[in-house]
């Protein structure tokens, strides 16, 4: 495997696992990295809330750019797992982008499914922020 493929995955497999420990910070969630590199079937990252009726799955990019593109394929995916947590009232999908040299997380909730892919930039506001 090139360095640089090495280097990409160790990166993205970091930025989970920051994630996974800042939303485990409250103890209501229970939160899973799904280790499974380009899975057609599950998120990144998914969050359990049984106190708030609540199943989060994320799609988790990390960049050194301005923005970052989630295509429609990874976005379809989340709103696929979450279709399985009908018993829970809230289901929510979110793409989660490290941005390393802002050193800030921008959280993007995705409301229905999209035909197009999805931008993420830098400078928006995060719309979704954690139990």
């Amino acid at each position: 495997m090139p360095s640089d493929v090495r280097g990409r995955r160790s990166r993205a497999f970091n930025v989970e696992r920051k994630l996974v420990k800042m939303l485990s910070a409250n103890k209501a969630n229970h939160v899973f990295r799904v280790p499974v590199s380009g899975s057609r079937s599950f998120p990144d990252v998914f969050l359990v809330n049984n106190v708030r009726d609540l199943v989060v799955a994320f799609e988790v990019k990390t960049t050194q750019e301005s923005k970052v593109k989630v295509r429609r394929e990874q976005v379809s995916r989340l709103f696929s797992f979450i279709e399985a947590f009908k018993k829970y009232a809230n289901r929510e999908a979110v793409v989660a982008v490290w941005f390393s040299r802002e050193g800030k997380w921008v959280f993007k909730r995705l409301d229905g499914l999209l035909s197009e892919d999805v931008v993420v930039s830098a400078d928006e506001e995060s719309n979704w922020s954690p139990p």
